[in-house]
């Protein structure tokens, strides 16, 4: 009798046993296929529910969404896995695709005219300021040789003076998006950056400025850290960089440098 007693005892340990290892990889399962949603550009919705998706909710893999257009994407990270970027179409099929890992900024002194061509070009990220150290031998800066750029607002083309710090040119939104004295609405446009010298304008290149919301960047940039808790700072920069780069634009070494140490304390050793 009692040997009947153990051996049912034992059978419920093991049963209890095994049941926890399965609810314990259950868990690890549930966890692997579970994403944080840190930013959304266009419109993606939740099939089941009709709701929006937005930066904070989580995605679990499989999960039917509902995508406006062919450019809507949103990114997502896994603790485990990694960042990955959402993309689809008007149909609602869902493409899981790996997030970039090329983190190469814009950096050093342009010391000519190829270098402010390399520099200036496609969608170029600004964080609160950027300061780009120019070439003063090629391109002194001072009262009858400068920078300046141009753009459209409200029909009319707009000439904007670049100041500078020594042989540091600066590029700040309070200075680029104000006409007359009075600021106006900052938005993402493609501009015109030439070089006066002896009375006439020399054309570098045509780029984007884009200036984002310090603060929502910041919360973003936050949610992505989460995921990353424990990791090394360069490890850390390197996914942020690369985040940037795939949502936003290049932005200018020593500008992200000091960005993240101002915002986040990160500092790569």
């Amino acid at each position: 009798m009692k040997k009947n007693i153990y051996i049912t005892v034992f059978a419920i340990a093991v049963i209890s046993c095994l049941s926890f290892f399965s609810n314990e990889k259950k868990d690890n399962l549930a966890e692997t296929n579970k994403f944080n949603v840190i930013n959304v550009q266009g419109l993606i919705k939740f099939q089941t529910s009709g709701e929006q998706m937005k930066k904070g909710d989580v995605y679990i893999s499989g999960t039917k969404l509902s995508f406006a257009d062919n450019i809507s994407r949103a990114a997502i990270v896994n603790k485990s896995q990694g960042r990955f970027i959402l993309t689809g179409n008007t149909k609602g099929k869902v493409k899981v695709l790996p997030a970039a890992n090329n983190i190469s900024s814009r950096s050093g002194a342009l010391l000519n005219l190829i270098d402010l061509k390399k520099h200036f070009t496609d969608r170029y990220l600004i964080l609160k300021r950027s300061e780009v150290q120019i070439g003063s031998s090629s391109f002194p800066m001072n009262k009858d040789n400068f920078f300046y750029l141009t753009y459209e607002h409200n029909g009319e083309e707009i000439a904007k003076k670049l100041r500078h710090e020594g042989d540091f040119l600066i590029l700040d939104k309070d200075e680029i998006f104000k006409i007359d004295g009075e600021a106006i609405q900052v938005s993402e446009k493609e501009m015109k950056l030439y070089y006066r010298e002896d009375g006439k304008g020399i054309k570098v290149n045509e780029f984007t400025p884009v200036f984002a919301d310090n603060d929502l960047l910041v919360e973003e940039v936050s949610l992505l850290l989460q995921s990353f808790e424990g990791e090394a700072d360069e490890k850390k920069i390197e996914e942020v960089t690369a985040h940037l780069i795939d949502f936003y634009g290049t932005p200018h070494k020593e500008n992200l440098k000091s960005w993240l140490k101002a915002e986040f304390k990160l500092e790569a050793k």
